[in-house]
């Protein structure tokens, strides 16, 4: 299975967490470098966690939103560098930004154990494209820093400025991928307003009047953030913090926030005389109401381009076009994503139907509820809601890669704000089984008797499964497709030979997303003077066990149940039949939330092997767990490990 958030873009922002690693000072002049003490300079282990690579020795940010209009971060960090890995890591960084962003007063130096100081040379920075996705683009100011070592100090600063924002929704860090020894926040507010802090994942810390209007608060010894397989989304636990304006004591009134959307959607999605003729001709002869929407969803998601996935337009001419609600795009037959959403709101409306925008949490930066985020910057725009049959049905054409009646997995089963006449609604949108998100897999091989495997492979994707693989592959070219395939099978088996790829399906998502390709492995199967011991479960070779680690830090948190059916035929080499072909059979937890069932059989007559799997976990939607739980799930996980990897053994009856 992929975990892939629901919006390319997603991709971009969560690279904006690099300067974390790299340092930053936003806003202002730059500032002045503070003197290092002996005790710094000739510190040995790290103070927070001792086996740490590097550890900051503080980092300080300070937060200007004076002039509500134009914010400002200045960061000042100091990094004590221990061993060789944390000089690799250091060595060199990437200050990214995007478009609306101004970076400069970038500043780096080295302090030796000796005193000896030296400073990054304005000439060595540059500016480079570090990431591309789709249209969006992510450039960063970049460079080498000078002289690190093991026991050396490095400093470094930089000027970040946004147009246009506020401290509103923004988000203090007081945990980053490194040890911090003192965490510390100074936050300027607009002075006719007052800000409100929010902390998540962290001791309710105050701050505190400072000079020149700014607050100041304090965090020491804070343990590294640290990335681990299948882990809950960042704010359910990294320690940060949440900044809201507010002008009044009451909380949030979410009635407003449907008002204000319902003028807006009214106006966008209007019953033009166009519209309502091609809400007609698309419905026409459609016996149900589901029909008449799936009529609409095809045409809308398949007919109008969508210029956030479209690469034969750039985007100066896409920013020329003027598209402002339903009826441009139907007129153009094209708009971005939001104008394809739109379009299909106002041409169901038009058909008789009620619909709502579905502004959404997303289950891959955290679990919303009310309670816990009161704010509406937690939500976000995440399809249309239709009401079917007295039901409401949740749906997202502007997702090419998205079937009918299908959402992305981080919009699936969350807290869902439904704005419309009436409303607003808060309902939660449904979630899919294991048996929804499926992986089919077969496969007809034929064994020599030097232990090459090769033969004929069919992999076919549904749902979750499918939808992620379309969402990554979206933009890329049929051939990009095909290599990124080839890799990965490369990468669980370095000596397999792939070829005859084909791909089928990928832009109809009501199919089956589909792989077929020939393989040929040498040395799949181990000589052992007259046996072969042969791995039957082609899909688990060269597999390494899902948890890895013994310890566990954070909760484990599968995205979506899903499932997984293997079928496989080996023709085994002549004058060799299996001596022990005994089967794994069936791996389960208690409760069945994981399955994993192991069938081994042969056909004496035709000398082949069959081998069937069955595998499904997330069973009744379970697929949040407690750190405590790791010890069992991660024993569950190796035991199905164990069982996809079984070996038996083959022995030679004539020559």
């Amino acid at each position: 299975m992929q975990r892939k958030p629901s919006c390319a873009i997603a991709a971009l922002a969560s690279l904006m967490v690099i300067a974390a690693i790299s340092g930053t000072a936003f806003g202002g002049d730059l500032i002045p470098w503070r003197p290092v003490s002996d005790a710094e300079l000739n510190l040995k282990t790290a103070q927070v966690e001792p086996d740490a690579d590097a550890e900051a020795i503080f980092w300080e940010v300070w937060l200007d939103d004076k002039k509500f209009s134009k914010l400002s971060y200045t960061h000042y960090v100091r990094v004590k560098i221990f061993t060789e890995r944390g000089r690799e890591r250091f060595a060199k960084m990437d200050i990214p930004f995007m478009k609306g962003k101004k970076v400069e007063n970038v500043a780096a130096r080295v302090i030796r154990p000796d005193g000896t100081i030296l400073q990054l040379k304005p000439e060595d920075i540059f500016e480079r494209e570090i990431v591309k996705v789709g249209k969006a683009r992510v450039r960063a100011k970049s460079f080498a820093v000078p002289g690190i070592e093991p026991g050396v100090v490095v400093e470094y600063q930089y000027t970040e400025t946004i147009k246009g924002e506020s401290a509103a929704g923004e988000r203090l860090l007081f945990q980053r991928d490194v040890p911090i020894q003192r965490v510390t926040y100074h936050v300027r507010p607009y002075s006719a307003l007052t800000l409100k802090f929010n902390s998540y994942n962290m001791p309710d810390t105050k701050f505190v009047k400072e000079k020149d209007g700014y607050l100041v608060a304090t965090l020491q010894n804070i343990p590294a953030y640290k990335e681990e397989p299948f882990m809950p989304p960042d704010d359910e636990v990294r320690k940060w913090m949440f900044l809201s304006y507010r002008q009044f004591t009451s909380e949030f009134d979410w009635n407003d926030l449907n008002v204000s959307w319902e003028g807006a959607i009214k106006k966008l999605t209007k019953s033009s005389k166009e519209i309502k003729q091609k809400a007609a001709e698309l419905t026409a002869g459609a016996m149900t109401s589901e029909a008449k929407v799936r009529r609409i969803y095809e045409f809308v998601q398949k007919n109008i381009r969508n210029l956030n996935f479209d690469r034969a337009l750039s985007e100066e001419e896409a920013e020329k076009l003027e598209i402002e609600d339903a009826g441009d795009a139907l007129r153009l037959g094209m708009g971005r994503s939001q104008h394809i959403d739109i379009l299909f709101a106002a041409l169901v409306r038009a058909a008789g139907f009620e619909t709502g925008v579905v502004l959404a949490a997303d289950r891959s930066e955290n679990f919303f509820s009310i309670q816990k985020y009161p704010f509406p910057s937690f939500l976000s725009p995440a399809g249309i809601a239709v009401k079917i049959d007295s039901e409401w049905r949740y749906f997202d054409p502007c997702g090419p890669f998205l079937p009918f009646g299908s959402l992305s997995w981080n919009r699936e089963d969350v807290q869902a704000f439904i704005v419309g006449e009436g409303g607003p609604y808060w309902r939660r949108t449904p979630g899919s089984g294991n048996a929804e998100s499926a992986a089919k897999r077969s496969g007809t091989f034929e064994l020599s008797e030097d232990g090459t495997l090769a033969g004929t492979v069919k992999v076919e994707y549904t749902g979750q499964q499918a939808i992620s693989r379309r969402r990554e592959a979206f933009m890329d070219s049929y051939a990009k497709r095909e290599e990124d395939f080839r890799n990965e099978i490369k990468q669980r088996i370095s000596n397999a030979e792939v070829s005859a790829v084909s791909i089928e399906n990928f832009d109809d998502t009501a199919k089956p997303l589909t792989y077929i390709y020939k393989v040929r492995i040498p040395g799949y199967a181990q000589k052992a003077g007259k046996r072969i011991i042969l791995q039957p479960g082609y899909f688990g070779y060269g597999s390494s066990p899902l948890f890895s680690s013994s310890t566990r830090t954070y909760g484990i948190y599968f995205p979506y149940p899903w499932s997984e059916s293997d079928k496989i035929e080996i023709k085994l080499p002549a004058g060799y039949q299996i001596d022990s072909a005994d089967s794994p059979g069936e791996l389960a937890d208690s409760r069945r939330v994981g399955v994993n069932k192991i069938a081994i059989s042969i056909d004496n007559s035709a000398n082949v092997l069959h081998y069937h799997r069955s595998f499904s976990f997330g069973n009744a939607g379970r697929t949040l767990y407690p750190v405590e739980a790791y010890p069992t799930l991660k024993r569950l996980f190796d035991g199905f490990h164990k069982a996809d990897t079984h070996a038996i053994s083959l022995k030679q009856v004539t020559r």
